[in-house]
C-alpha cells in the first residue's frame, strides 16, 4: 500500500500553503490529487502538474482509479500528500479498504447549496454526511488550515 502521511480536503488542491507548509510539514515527495474534475480534463490537469514543485512527483486520479494505485506497494521511500477538494473521495477511499488515520480539513469555500459548517469552511448536507461516515469509520478529522493552527476535531460540529 502506498505510504499516505497526510490526507487533506481542501478545494484548492494544490496552492501557496500546500508548497510551502503542508508537504514540508509532512516531508512528502508525491501528491496524489483524487478529483474528477481534474483527472478528465486535460486543461485543469496541465495546470495543476504546473503548479506542482518539480520534485514531487503527482498523480491526478479519479475516485475509481485511485484505490487501486494507492493499494499499490509503495516504492522506498515515497510519502504521498493525499488531497481532495470534498470529503466524498476520501470516504470512498476508505470504504475502499485504505486506511487513513486522519484527514486535515482545509477551505471548502462558500457556494450554491453549501452552507457554514466551520471558519472558512462551507457544506452540503451530503458533505456533512460524508464527513459523519468518515468519524464514524474510526478516521479522526480536524479543520486546520495551515500546520501552525490548532487541530480542531469536527466531532463537536456534527
Amino acid at each position: 500500500m502506498r505510504n499516505i502521511v497526510l490526507a487533506r480536503v481542501d478545494e484548492r488542491l494544490i496552492h501557496g500553503q500546500v508548497i510551502t507548509s503542508w508537504l514540508k510539514l509532512c516531508d512528502a515527495n508525491a501528491i496524489v490529487i483524487i478529483d474528477d474534475a481534474s483527472a478528465t480534463n486535460a486543461f485543469l490537469k496541465r495546470i495543476l502538474f504546473a503548479a506542482a514543485p518539480k520534485n514531487i512527483a503527482l498523480q491526478v486520479l479519479t475516485e475509481a482509479e485511485a484505490a487501486d494505485y494507492l493499494k499499490q506497494d509503495a516504492p522506498a521511500g515515497e510519502r504521498v500528500l493525499l488531497l481532495a477538494k470534498t470529503p466524498g473521495p476520501m470516504l470512498k477511499t476508505i470504504k475502499s479498504g485504505i486506511e487513513l488515520k486522519e484527514i486535515t480539513l482545509g477551505n471548502m469555500s462558500g457556494a450554491a447549496g453549501r452552507k457554514r459548517f466551520n471558519k472558512n469552511i462551507f457544506a452540503t448536507e451530503q458533505e456533512v454526511q460524508d464527513f459523519r461516515d468518515i468519524v464514524a469509520s474510526g478516521t479522526a478529522v480536524y479543520c486546520q488550515m495551515v500546520p501552525s493552527d490548532a487541530k480542531d476535531d469536527i466531532k463537536k460540529l456534527l
